[in-house]
């Protein structure tokens, strides 16, 4: 299992959002790339970066650092927030980006899907970002009615061949992760699932593996102390 650190930008800033919430932010650094050097010293080879900028605006606006981040850190990056044009996906792939992460322009678009989707194979990851089971959109402002094994099982038949999945009221909580959910994805779906939102301890990890995720996103914890990223890595083997 892939333990995955994860930056979230907003003004070219570090920070970390609580529950999705753009009205409660914590800044932990200014100088994203010194934060993904760190993660990269302590054994991280994936990084998850989410453009919140861009997630609430529709198109990426926080480049500058993500492609500092490139430079300097050496890791391997996966980006979301914003990206709902062709175009843009193809950029950011010859940015040095290693796999885009569609949330929005997944769920509203679906033709556009299917076609990154043939282009860029593996490249191109899907989001499920849920709040009490149903997907939301937007930068997670905007809720839909859609469940998430429901939207999932539909993106595979146009060629997802990996989500993310986020329970929103877990995110940035320090609590746990949804296990229910994150279970029933890996037990329908034949495709890697990466689980993200309220891992706090390592314990967490221990569980995730045991349910079969291919990876595991922790942010707020890193930051805060509560897990230490050497030992996360350990855990997922």
């Amino acid at each position: 299992m892939e333990v995955i650190p994860a930056i979230d930008l907003r003004d070219g800033n570090c920070v970390r959002l609580y529950q999705g919430d753009y009205d409660q932010q914590t800044v932990f650094g200014e100088d994203p790339a010194a934060v993904a050097l760190r993660w990269h010293s302590q054994g991280a080879k994936w990084l998850h970066i989410v453009d919140l900028d861009g997630a609430a605006m529709g198109e990426p606006r926080n480049m500058v650092a993500v492609e500092e981040i490139i430079k300097e850190s050496g890791l391997l990056v996966e980006l979301g927030g914003g990206i709902r044009k062709e175009a843009v996906a193809e950029e950011l792939l010859h940015k040095g980006i290693s796999r885009i992460i569609l949330g929005t322009s997944a769920v509203e678009n679906p033709r556009l899907l299917k076609k990154l989707c043939r282009r860029f194979g593996e490249a191109i990851v899907v989001g499920l970002d849920a709040r009490d089971g149903k997907i939301a959109v937007h930068g997670w402002r905007k809720d839909t009615a859609i469940e998430v094994l429901e939207l999932s099982r539909e993106m595979v038949e146009l060629g997802v061949r990996r989500f993310i999945y986020t329970d929103i009221k877990k995110d940035g909580t320090l609590t746990e992760p949804n296990f229910d959910v994150v279970r029933e994805l890996v037990s329908h779906l034949n495709v890697p699932i990466i689980a993200a939102g309220g891992i706090s301890r390592v314990e967490h990890l221990r569980r995730l593996k045991e349910l079969g995720v291919e990876g595991a996103i922790i942010g707020k914890a890193l930051y805060t102390g509560d897990v230490d990223l050497k030992e996360a890595i350990a855990i997922g083997g």
